[in-house]
Order: structure tokens, then sequence, then C-alpha cells
């Protein structure tokens, strides 16, 4: 796109007059003064009138931007200095007369395409009737308005000798109407060419070349050089603007600035600060040139600090929306480190700052106060976030210690507390990895250290629950080995068998990959022996209960009873008279292996007596010697030999 030259005064001049015959010719309302100048590469349109505003200012505003693309081809394009544009930026502005800030703002852009089609439609009608004019504007109001001189001012209205820009009259066929086509306004070439005469800087570099001559010239009249010097600074002094007569300037500039204010009081865009800065940096640049010996030079300073500050606003605005663009562009694609969160919540806080300068006075100052509650919450955002990756990372490191804790409590557990604080551990490193919340930088690593975790934890579980039982099992098996052997204390061998049964079962639930399964295997190492005794001496505490009973019922009638006693070597039996004889008696010669046996002369109670003897004998494997009631030796049965013998 080619971007749009600096257009001539004359043009502007004449696309202003163009546009104000237009809107007259069309009898729009309110009837509006049109001005244009160009600022910043763009095109401004001030629309004027009288008080009060209009109530849908956006139609008349789509109206002028309808006569804009009526008027601009009528300014001769190939000769103007719109000639090789392509496309012109334009804002139009509506506000009442004597009141400097706008109401109303349109931006659009005009194309030179837009043009061809006006020039050269497609429907394309005679000549003369493109340039038909509607009978009811056939008054002099139009060419009124378009007539210019030919230095570009405009002409008085009753001037027979003006040439008139528009053709107000054609004459309609048969007497009928003629509208106003879209190409009716054909403005000659001489409207937009520079005034023919010298201007104010021409004029001062002639005056300037000829005083240098004269000087030259007459070099040793000093004094007459000097009255000629002083002439010029004269002569410059009262070029300077605003020395003489009124001063244009400050109302120039305060229109500017009511463009800048109208811009700002919006809802503005980028486009729009950058318009609102040009138009402010215009009225600065028209007031400063005011020399301080002017009679506006006072009233020019205070209106120049007025824009001097409300610029400088802006370009806090400015500073402040680039700053937070640059934040905005840091949190892109999170997560992000906590040094970068820090640094984007100091990028809020700086363009904060930048809105907080902005005086209440200022124009921006509403824009600033509503962009500065965005930032504000931005600020608030991103500290939440400052936050969250602080928490994050101090719960994944403080996890990730624990975590190598409960790996050496593993590495060194000697006991079922050591495994029962590595599994406590295990279980306060993932607590703290589920700390971690989604979207922080360290959620990954935590969820991947996670599933390690999980898996210690299952382990060290496993490992502590074998040890609690081999613990509980070897507790149980302690305290049953007590309990048989305060039951054998008593003599109580059914008990002792009981608690023996119940020690050896307990240590053989030992687990054998476990701390006590050592110490299991030692405690079986004992008390399987001490249930076979217990056993033996059960077997032997029921045999002779049997056999005690047995001799009791035989010597029931006796005056001295039949006793048995039982000893580390060998079980007693006292009998009295009445057995002890005849059972020695009856006792054969020692056979060869020295056993005797017993005649068949025994009656039927001491053969009943011999024959408990010795199956009780065999059932606890021992020897049975039998004495009478005196203490006299009568026999022994040995199980091992199975028979009696005399010693």
């Amino acid at each position: 796109m080619a971007i749009s030259p600096p257009p001539t005064y004359a043009s502007l001049e004449a696309l202003s007059q163009g546009l104000t015959a237009y809107l007259h010719i069309r009898d729009v309302e309110p009837e509006l003064e049109i001005s244009c100048v160009e600022h910043g590469g763009r095109l401004l349109i001030m629309a004027q009138h009288d008080a009060p505003e209009v109530s849908d200012p956006n139609v008349v505003l789509k109206l002028l931007e309808a006569a804009v693309a009526d008027v601009m081809p009528a300014l001769g394009l190939a000769d103007s200095a719109w000639a090789e544009v392509e496309s012109v930026p334009l804002r139009i502005y509506l506000r009442l007369a004597a009141v400097h800030q706008p109401y109303a703002m349109h931006t659009f852009t005009w194309r030179l395409d837009d043009a061809a089609k006006v020039v050269f439609p497609a429907d394309q009608t005679s000549a003369s009737g493109s340039l038909a004019l509607d009978q009811a504007a056939s008054d002099d109001s139009a060419a009124n308005y378009l007539k210019f001189t030919e230095a570009g001012s405009e002409a008085e209205p009753t001037d027979p000798g003006a040439q008139p820009l528009l053709n107000a009259k054609s004459e309609s066929p048969k007497g009928e109407e003629s509208s106003l086509s879209d190409a009716a306004l054909a403005l000659p070439s001489t409207a937009i060419q520079p005034p023919s005469s010298q201007s104010w800087p021409q004029q001062g570099r002639q005056l300037g070349e000829q005083m240098l001559r004269f000087m030259r010239y007459y070099w040793s009249y000093g004094v007459a050089a000097m009255i000629l010097l002083g002439s010029g600074l004269f002569a410059y002094a009262l070029t300077r603007p605003c020395v003489v007569g009124s001063c244009d300037r400050i109302d120039q500039a305060e229109e500017f600035y009511g463009l800048a204010q109208a811009t700002l009081l919006a809802n503005p865009s980028g486009e729009d600060l950058q318009a609102a800065q040009s138009d402010l940096q215009a009225a600065i640049d028209i007031v400063s040139p005011i020399p301080n010996w002017s009679f506006h030079y006072p009233a020019a300073q205070v209106d120049l600090e007025r824009y001097q500050d409300s610029i400088i606003a802006l370009n806090a605005v400015v500073q402040a929306q680039d700053i937070a663009a640059e934040a905005a562009n840091l949190s892109q694609n999170p997560p992000h480190p906590v040094e970068r969160w820090v640094n984007v919540h100091l990028l809020w806080q700086q363009a904060i700052d930048r809105l907080e300068t902005i005086p209440a006075d200022s124009p921006v100052f509403d824009y600033a106060q509503k962009k500065r509650y965005e930032y504000r919450e931005n600020h608030s955002a991103i500290g939440r976030r400052v936050v969250a990756e602080e928490e994050a990372e101090a719960n994944f490191n403080t996890a990730i210690q624990t975590g190598q804790l409960a790996q050496q409590r593993m590495e060194t557990a000697n006991s079922l507390a050591g495994w029962q604080l590595a599994t406590k551990e295990w279980q306060a490193a993932i607590k703290g990895l589920s700390l971690v919340p989604q979207g922080t930088m360290a959620y990954a690593e935590a969820q991947a250290q996670l599933k390690v975790y999980q898996q210690q934890l299952m382990r060290s579980t496993n490992q502590a629950t074998l040890e609690e039982a081999s613990a509980r099992n070897y507790d149980q098996a302690v305290q049953a080995a007590r309990a048989a052997a305060a039951s054998e204390a008593k003599n109580q061998w059914g008990q002792a068998v009981s608690h023996w049964q119940q020690a050896v079962a307990s240590a053989q639930q030992i687990p054998s990959d476990t701390i006590l399964a050592a110490e299991g295997t030692r405690l079986l190492e004992t008390y399987q022996p001490a249930l076979t005794n217990a056993q033996n001496r059960l077997r032997t505490a029921v045999a002779l209960q049997g056999l005690t009973t047995k001799l009791g019922e035989m010597c029931a009638l006796d005056v001295t009873p039949c006793t048995v006693r039982e000893d580390p070597s060998q079980v007693q039996v006292v009998l009295t008279s009445q057995y002890a004889e005849p059972l020695r008696q009856a006792i054969t010669p020692p056979a060869a292996d020295g056993t005797f046996a017993f005649t068949n002369e025994l009656n039927p109670a001491v053969q009943q007596l011999i024959e408990q003897i010795i199956t009780f004998s065999h059932q606890v494997n021992r020897q049975v010697a039998i004495y009478d009631s005196r203490g006299g030796f009568v026999a022994r049965y040995r199980p091992d030999l199975g028979g009696f013998i005399k010693n």
C-alpha cells in the first residue's frame, strides 16, 4: 500500500469547501461547517454545527463518510497530491460550535478503488447526464460555496467573474428535474494548486540576501550596518508567530487538544492512543514557537503546560500498556519457574505505578483508571501464581528430602519400630508430593516421583506388616513358654503340654525374611524338646495316675496302703505284705539276660498287679522298683529288658 503524501493546503481547502457544498445541496440537518487538516499521516475532518448535539451521531458520521466517498474523486486525482495514493486514513469528528472538544468520532479508510468506481461507473451514462444537477438546487448556493480565487481563498458569492466549481444549473430535457449524480462535484485543478503569492519564509530569505549584499558593499559604514541589522532583527521579531494581530495558533492547538480528548474519552485502541499522542504533539508544536515578546505568550504557555502534562500522562499510559504487553507475553504457555513469575509480577506493578502517576484532571485519567483496575487484577492473579509456585517448590523439595530420609530408614531398619518409622516417612513424602498442584512447574516431576514413592511405601508397608506379625508371634511364643514352665512347676503337665504346643506354633509362624527369624529358630530349638519332655511327663503322670488308682483299689482294705512314688531315675511301688511276699516267692530263677519270670502260682489279684506294672513301665519307659511295706526290695522291672531283675 502506498504511503499517503502530505496534501497541499489548496487540496485540503478544496475538500473542505466541496464537502460543505455537497452537504448543503443535500440539505443535511444540522447544517455542518467542514474543515480538513492533515496530521500524523491521517486526514482529519472536523464537522462543526450549532447546538444542540444530534441525537444519533452515527447517522451523521455515516453520511459524512458517504460524502467523502462522493467528493474525493472530484479533486482532480491526476494532478493533485493524492494522485499516487492507494488509500487515505480518515477520522471524522463532530463538535458543537465554540466547543473545542468533539462529542463523536468515526475512523475509516478511503481507497482509490472506491474513487475509480465513482468516476468510471460500470453503467456509465452520458457526460451531460453525469454532470446534471438537481433542478431544485439550481440556485447559486453550490456555486457560491465552491468558488475559489486563484490563490485558493474563498470568493464572494456575488462575484460575477468568479468561475463556479459546480455547474449549478443544467438543462433538463422536457422540463424534467435532474438529480445530483455521485460524480456531480467536478472541482477544477486550480482548486488544489498552492497560492501563487510569496510566503513569509521566501520574503525573509530575499530580504536577508539583499541586506548581506548591501552590508558587503558598504562595510565601512558601521553605523548604517548596525541600523540595517537592527532593522532585520526587528523584522524577524515581527515575523514570529502571534506577534502582530490575533493568534490563530492558540485556537488551532486547542482544536487538536479537543481531538485528543475526544479520542481518549471512548475506549481507545492502540491506534487511537497513537492518534491522540499525535494530536497532542501537534498542539504542542503549534503553540511552542510563540515567542515570549508576544502578547499571547502567557496564554500560550498556560495551554502549552496543559498540553505537555496531557502528553506526559498519555505517554505514561502507553508505557504502561507496553509493560503490560511484555508481562502478558512472558505469562504465555505456563508453567514457568518462580523467577519468571516474579519478573511478571514486577512488570504488572511497574505498569500500575505508571498509571498511578496520571492526575485526576488528565483526559486519559478515566481510561487509566480502567486499565489500572485490569492490571491490578492481573497483578493479584500473578501474585497467586507466585505463591502457588513457591509453595509447590517448597512442598516438592520437602517431599524429596523426606523420601531420602525414608530410604535411609529402610536401609538401616533392624526392628519393627524402624520399619514403621520408614513407612511413616514414605507416607509423609507422598503427602508432600500430592500438595504440588497441577499447572505448576514442579507438577510433572512430582507426579513421576510419586509413582516411585508409592512403590517404596508398598514395600515398606508389607515389610512392616511382616515384622509386626513376626514380633507378635515371637511375643506369643515367649509368653506361652513362660506359662508352660509355670505349669510344669505345678506338675500340671496337661497345661504345660498345651502351652508348649502354642509356643512352638507361634515360633514356627515367625517369617523367615524378618528381623526375628533367627530368634524364632533359637526358640524352636528350645521349645520343641521342652514340648517332648512335657508330653512324656504327661504320659507318665497319666500312667502314674492309673497305677495309683489301681493300687489304691487293691490296698483299700489293708492297714498299710500301697503307694507309688516317682524320682528322677525310676518309679517306686510300695506293696503291702499281702502282695509283696507272693510276688517275691513267685519269681523264677534268672534267665541268661538276668531277668526273672513268675510262676503260675500267683493269684489273680497279684497277676493283675504285675501286668499293670509292666504296662505302666512300658508306657513311661522307665524302671519300676517294687518294695514291701518295710522297705525291703522285691524286684525291678526294666522295660528295655522286658523283665524283672533282683537288683
